[in-house]
């Protein structure tokens, strides 16, 4: 099997997440890695026995070996680094959000479909067992006409005044935080299950904080824990809190919200969609379970299985029936369809399955635009 020669750009939290599903895959040499800190990139390659430490992006984009990028660089660097990767002839998978503005994430999306290179975008989450699974069932009919689709996203790891992150620089994360971060993939969730696009949308987006304490020396890591350390009062505009009322293509509603400050609430996800025919729900905190809801029979709890799911999905329950897979899982599962695609494409096949490439990151862009537009003027936006 010839293995693709991959490097990773960015080795803080989500870097470290893809370094370690890359070295997983039969398919792929890790080649390389970087970072702004130096000192974190070497102790990351030394860590899991990477061989190269590249003293730049632009080196890993000039080495002619490198085939693969991960873009795991904050949100700002998303637009320059995908783009100069597609121009260098690279395929490139990229966390979200895929660029600052629909127009930015439109002219990637373009530039990989005229260079024929094979894009992917970390919407991780679609690619639990049961999930792909949900997808199918709506797919095949199960629940009917879609009615509705409702759900939350919540975590509490900005609850306090003193809790700080690049996150909530405009600079760095562009014109929303959490709808940005967190709607990203709860609205990707909520179009890949139901097969529907969101066409417009009604948005409360608040800054709770406005004042927070942030590091006067260093920066904070997606998830750490402040240091002991001096601190100056920062002014904060972008949104920890988030409300959107949706509407999607066949006429069905949706609600969504999202909070950073919900405390105790780590990571939960939360999306049930309802049918005419019937209901499905699913929560992170129980991810390997998929609720069936019925009018005239009892409901359900169907648990992943690489037997009992349907044909299509089974390839993601990769373990037996009753062993619970988890998130690194499901991001393994999103890499081995991404690099299935490469060598798909380079055998002149089709893909014969939907995963989240560039168009599914432009399309979240879209939506994100369309929010931050409602905001603005209080009234409902449509998707551009």
């Amino acid at each position: 099997m010839k293995k693709l020669n991959v490097a990773v750009i960015g080795t803080g939290y989500i870097g470290i997440v893809h370094i370690e599903q890359l070295l997983r895959l039969p398919n792929v040499e890790l080649a390389g890695v970087t970072d702004k800190n130096q000192a974190l990139a070497a102790e990351v390659a030394e860590r899991f026995g990477i061989r190269r430490v590249y003293t730049s992006a632009d080196e890993i984009l000039a080495d002619p070996a490198i085939e693969v990028i991960h873009n795991c660089t904050p949100n700002n660097l998303h637009f320059t680094l995908n783009k100069q990767a597609l121009l260098a002839g690279k395929h490139v998978l990229s966390e979200k959000p895929l660029a600052l503005s629909a127009a930015e994430s439109g002219e990637l999306t373009r530039l990989a479909h005229q260079r024929g290179l094979t894009t992917g975008i970390n919407f991780c989450y679609r690619y639990y067992p049961v999930v792909q699974d949900a997808a199918a069932r709506v797919a095949r009919g199960d629940l009917g006409a879609i009615y509705n689709i409702l759900g939350h996203y919540l975590q509490d790891w900005l609850l306090y005044p003193t809790d700080y992150s690049w996150r909530l620089d405009p600079k760095m994360a562009g014109a929303s935080n959490i709808v940005g971060d967190l709607g990203s993939h709860w609205c990707d969730l909520a179009q890949f299950i139901s097969g529907l696009e969101i066409t417009e949308v009604m948005a409360e987006l608040r800054t709770i904080l406005p004042i927070r304490k942030r590091p006067k020396h260093g920066a904070v890591l997606t998830f750490a824990a402040a240091a002991d350390a001096a601190q100056e009062d920062v002014p904060i505009s972008l949104d920890e809190y988030g409300a959107l009322l949706l509407r999607f293509e066949n006429g069905a509603s949706g609600t969504f919200t999202t909070s950073q400050l919900a405390s105790g609430r780590k990571c939960n996800i939360d999306i049930q969609v309802y049918g005419a025919k019937g209901a499905l729900a699913w929560n992170h905190e129980r991810s390997a379970e998929l609720w069936l809801g019925h009018r005239n029979e009892p409901n359900q709890i169907f648990f992943e299985s690489p037997i009992l799911q349907a044909e299509s999905t089974r390839r993601y329950a990769k373990l037996p029936s009753g062993h619970p897979m988890g998130y690194m899982d499901a991001v393994l599962n999103l890499f081995g369809d991404f690099y299935g695609a490469i060598a798909l494409r380079q055998a002149r096949q089709s893909v014969p399955y939907r995963y989240p490439d560039f168009e599914a990151g432009h399309d979240e862009m879209r939506v994100l635009e369309a929010a931050i537009a409602s905001r603005k003027s209080g009234t409902w936006a449509k998707v551009d």
